[in-house]
């Protein structure tokens, strides 16, 4: 029996086609928004749109292939046979869709390319009644997966502590999961058992079961939104579309607090196989037909040529709105920290790093970008200076923000940083015309390569952190940080 076909399927809708429950919660979203996180919740639509109409993957970070299965105990194939179909057609999709091959070595930092590794892809598979077998694939990003909690309060504390760990964990995540997204905490059992009811409850379209726990849901997704953080951490709406919460029971001296964050790309599709192999989607995912995208306005802004000099950058002010023509790099965590050890393969002054790890393929001797959107650019914090420095680059664009520590080598170098909307990867990628070549591809795998692309009106870009000491993110974070403190007094 055949399943890789039908998982390899699965896959794909996953990536290109959102639950149409997260798109419901999105398009309420956006109609609560304003300003800023109008724009850049209409930015998300349009591209949910283009990943729907062009089968593309709707986010660059495909991320990590995760599958919940159930196999029926009298479905034809073993656990560990429906284990290697998984693995087959993670490689099968990472070639097809395709999928960006995300999983790396943590020792050698070497990715094999094909979406697989030790422990990975993750599966977790529960024997039922029955002779079918379902299993939905839940790619998982990093930037969501980045700013996941784990607090173990005293036991005394009880909600109180819970309150206090899901708030903060907010607070510490700011723009870093792309929000507006989905927040679970679940709360008792052992550290493994919340985490793992966490993540589970990530995926639920509906109120939890029990009133009380309603309720409680209710309750924090208010709170969480009045802190005001909003779309990609810039303010101006919802900061998540959904809080989910739920316990297990736990030992009196123990009390584990797990907070797991869905970007809103919350990406899930379910396939049943009967005992014949015959196989289909079940999930409902959106289609064409359910796409309701609200106009994007195409916005004034400043018109930048890379390179670009020092003084052009010292005149852009926090909020502008930029866009680019020329040459822009992408460089993450591996590439930066290559920059600095060995310096750069190409001249960086006066040019953009972008924070980006795309999911590029060969098309006969040229390089074909599918999918081009932002990292969570806070993994370069502890980075970025010295690359600025070395290189001379002018600009940086990424999403969630970086540390406020950089506004003074900003001020210094005559940088700034440009935020784009996270995940709107298919928006990215048009605006790249050529792939100008790309460096460390075999050594560091497709994310972590430095690309060099040529692109033409890339934006619309926000001025979100200047050389005058302004940061946007430092503004919404202040506000939400006097709110916190409002919050847990009461």
């Amino acid at each position: 029996m055949n399943l890789t076909d039908g998982l390899v399927e699965a896959i794909r809708v996953a990536e290109t086609r959102l639950p149409k429950w997260v798109y419901e919660k999105l398009l309420e979203a956006y109609e609560k928004s304003e300003g800023r996180g109008k724009a850049q919740l209409a930015a998300v639509l349009k591209n949910i749109e283009i990943a729907a109409k062009e089968g593309k993957p709707m986010c660059q970070d495909t991320g990590l292939l995760v599958f919940h299965v159930k196999l029926g105990d009298q479905f034809p194939l073993k656990p560990w046979e429906v284990e290697e179909a998984i693995r087959e057609a993670a490689r099968r999709a990472t070639k097809e869709v395709p999928i960006r091959p995300n999983t790396m070595d943590p020792l050698s930092g070497k990715n094999p390319g094909d979406n697989t590794g030790k422990g990975v892809p993750v599966v977790h598979l529960e024997v039922v009644p029955g002779d079918e077998l379902v299993v939905s694939v839940r790619p998982k990003g990093g930037g969501s997966e980045y700013p996941s909690k784990l607090c173990m309060i005293p036991p005394s504390k009880g909600l109180k502590g819970v309150r206090e760990c899901l708030l903060n964990a907010v607070i510490e995540a700011g723009g870093k999961p792309c929000p507006p997204g989905i927040i679970s905490v679940a709360f008792g059992g052992t550290v493994e058992k919340a985490f793992e009811l966490a993540k589970e409850n990530l995926y639920r379209p509906s109120k939890h079961e029990e009133q009380r726990v309603a309720e409680l849901e209710e309750e924090f997704l208010k709170e969480v939104n009045d802190l005001g953080i909003g779309p990609m951490g810039l303010g101006g709406g919802p900061t998540v579309l959904d809080v989910k919460v739920d316990y297990l029971y736990r030992h009196p001296a123990s009390y584990p607090v797990a907070v797991a964050f869905n970007c809103w790309a919350a990406r899930e599709a379910t396939v049943k196989f009967d005992k014949d192999g015959n196989w289909e989607i079940v999930s409902e995912n959106v289609s064409e037909a359910d796409l309701r995208t609200p106009e994007l306005e195409a916005e004034e802004g400043i018109e930048l040529k890379l390179p670009v000099d020092e003084n052009e950058v010292r005149k852009l002010k926090a909020s502008d709105v930029v866009y680019l023509t020329g040459t822009i790099v992408t460089a993450r965590d591996e590439a930066h920290k290559k920059i600095i050890e060995e310096g750069s393969p190409i001249d960086l002054k006066g040019l953009a790093i972008y924070h980006c790890g795309p999911v590029v393929r060969k098309k006969g001797e040229e390089w074909e970008v599918i999918a081009a959107g932002p990292t969570t650019s806070a993994r370069m914090n502890a980075l970025q200076a010295e690359v600025l420095k070395k290189t001379g680059a002018r600009l940086v664009i990424g999403k969630g923000g970086m540390s406020d520590n950089l506004l003074k080598f900003f001020k210094e170098y005559g940088a700034a940083y440009l935020a784009f909307p996270g995940g709107a990867a298919l928006l990215a990628a048009k605006a790249i015309k050529k792939v100008k070549g790309v460096y460390w591809l075999e050594e560091l795998g497709m994310p972590e390569a430095m690309w060099v692309f040529e692109v033409e009106r890339f934006g619309p870009l926000i001025v979100a952190m200047d050389s005058h000491g302004n940061s946007l993110y430092k503004e919404v974070m202040d506000k939400a940080k006097k709110k916190l403190e409002e919050l847990v007094r009461e």
